[in-house]
């Protein structure tokens, strides 16, 4: 089947979730398992027909990867999911709440911790807030930064696979005490009925001067907004 002829679904079509109500999943992949997969042509018939939650992924502009959600850890300080996504080569970038909060295997710098020091960081929920960030290699650790939120309203994203609407937000964040700073993007779909508003794309920053990272959600994974619900999953 051509690109042209795939059928574009509704990104909630393509929603992945897990059987269980445990806070905490562990091991929701046979990780070498889902390596086979890694190697293959990236196109259209073949992501749709990936059985995990995946995430394409490009690093300053270069050759955009595929990502598999390899653990889901419920943080029982935020009450959000922490996603690890597995490339074929053992690196990694973790998320919670759409945002990037640890990497592993970037060439210059890794991020070891993003972190809140106000409060509720959900996207969307306040204007402003403070975070903070540590590094490595070096000890580069608890650097504040302060954070600006903007909403830019609706915009329309669309992939081979998925067409949606989104909420567009810009984040600004200045650190002080280094003189610099960045502007994150991302695009969040609304919340439903069933499923809490998620991050389906972002361009993230590392650090200030540090390496640009873009997600584009293939296959996301969500919460249900009920905690009775039989099935659960975890943000992107």
């Amino acid at each position: 089947m051509s690109l042209s002829s795939f059928p574009i679904y509704s990104l909630f079509v393509l929603i992945f979730a897990l059987s269980g109500c445990s806070s905490n999943f562990k091991n929701i992949i046979d990780s070498t398992k889902a390596l086979d997969y890694f190697d293959k042509a990236k196109d259209a018939d073949y992501i749709a027909s990936v059985p995990y939650a995946s995430a394409q992924v490009t690093v300053n502009n270069s050759k955009t990867l595929l990502l598999i959600l390899s653990d889901a850890s419920k943080n029982e300080s935020t009450g959000m999911f922490r996603l690890t996504w597995l490339s074929a080569d053992g690196d990694s970038i973790v998320t919670e709440g759409g945002r990037i909060v640890h990497t592993v295997g970037f060439t210059k710098d890794n991020l070891e911790e993003l972190a809140s020091v106000s409060g509720n960081y959900v996207l969307g929920k306040v204007d402003t807030w403070q975070a903070r960030y540590d590094w490595s290699p070096g000890y580069r650790y608890g650097f504040t930064a302060n954070v600006n939120t903007k909403n830019l309203g609706s915009e329309v994203i669309s992939t081979d696979l998925w067409s949606q609407e989104t909420d567009k937000f810009t984040e600004t964040v200045v650190f002080d005490t280094l003189d610099a700073g960045f502007v994150n993007t991302y695009w969040r779909a609304p919340s439903t009925d069933e499923y809490d508003a998620f991050v389906v794309k972002s361009v993230q920053y590392l650090g200030p001067n540090m390496d640009k990272v873009e997600m584009l959600m293939v296959r996301p994974f969500v919460p249900y907004r009920s905690a009775d619900k039989a099935s659960q999953g975890g943000q992107p």
